[in-house]
């Protein structure tokens, strides 16, 4: 019979899990994990990578960072599918999305989980947004209509900001995101029938909100945002993606007719300024995940 492992040998699970979804950004994947490896606290924090199928060197950064984890898909599913699997492959409680074109503070993680921590009736809590330079970037804004959502979905203008009121917001930007795993969990994880590469994280905003929760702001945790985050995002396959999900969001929570009287409206406008493609890309629903 082996020995029996007393508690205090067992190994301790992370206090925050981080996933962060790669393709084809192997620049600003080191640049990230670079500023994560040098957070407060580190040893209490369990990095996964999970590569959509890169070309590049994303899949193998963990030769280069060899205290990560990469999960490694055969091809691009979205990044719902991605995150989904990272956080059932996380161990912690605290489950940070991250995008690899955020480089954080070395004290944002820790502040952020101890907001959680120290306030129960929240859910999920966000830090300030940056440029390079240092200017602010709103990052915080209201549950989107259908038309501040179709304008999104065509230009990937961010939506229209609104400021936190008592540290707390209805939606954030999801560059940076930490949530209760069990929140998440309860939902039966992100809805990937809805959702492939936009939207499901504001869907965990709604959610949020519906169940009387609270999204935390801190602008005292920052995060730099870099330029390259949606390099591909005007491009026809990301705007029908886009166009696709923010109709599952509004037929979900506004009804069948409205999620079809969006889809039919971003059709005849694209059909209108002559493209053809996108037209009826959007038409057929077209979503970045090749299985949906």
């Amino acid at each position: 019979m082996p020995p029996e492992v007393s508690p205090a040998e067992e190994p301790q699970r992370p206090r925050v899990s981080i996933v962060i979804v790669s393709y084809n950004c192997a620049e600003a994947l080191r640049r990230c994990l670079t500023a994560l490896e040098a957070a407060n606290d580190r040893e209490h924090f369990e990095i996964l990578t999970v590569d959509a199928g890169s070309s590049d060197a994303s899949p193998r950064i963990d030769a280069e960072f060899p205290r990560i984890t990469v999960l490694r898909l055969p091809r691009n599913f979205g990044r719902t599918r991605a995150r989904n699997i990272g956080m059932r492959t996380a161990q912690a409680d605290l489950i940070c999305f991250l995008d690899p074109y955020v480089e954080l503070s070395p004290n944002t993680l820790h502040l952020l989980a101890s907001a959680l921590e120290s306030h129960p009736e929240a859910t999920a809590a966000a830090p300030s947004l940056s440029t390079p330079d240092g200017a602010l970037i709103p990052s915080t804004f209201l549950l989107p209509t259908p038309a501040q959502l179709a304008e999104t979905a065509f230009s990937a203008t961010p939506l229209p900001a609104a400021p936190p009121v008592d540290a707390t917001a209805q939606a954030v930007d999801e560059a940076v995101l930490l949530l209760r795993r069990g929140f998440v969990a309860g939902m039966n994880y992100l809805d990937e029938k809805r959702f492939s590469e936009y939207w499901s994280l504001l869907e965990v905003c709604w959610q949020i909100r519906n169940a009387g929760k609270k999204l935390l702001f801190l602008p005292d945790a920052s995060a730099t945002l870099h330029p390259g985050r949606d390099r591909d995002s005007l491009d026809k396959s990301h705007i029908a993606d886009r166009v696709a999900g923010a109709a599952a969001y509004i037929a979900k929570h506004s009804g069948l007719s409205a999620g079809i009287s969006f889809r039919l409206k971003c059709f005849f406008s694209a059909l209108g300024s002559f493209r053809l493609p996108l037209a009826f890309s959007i038409l057929l629903g077209q979503r970045i995940d090749p299985t949906q």
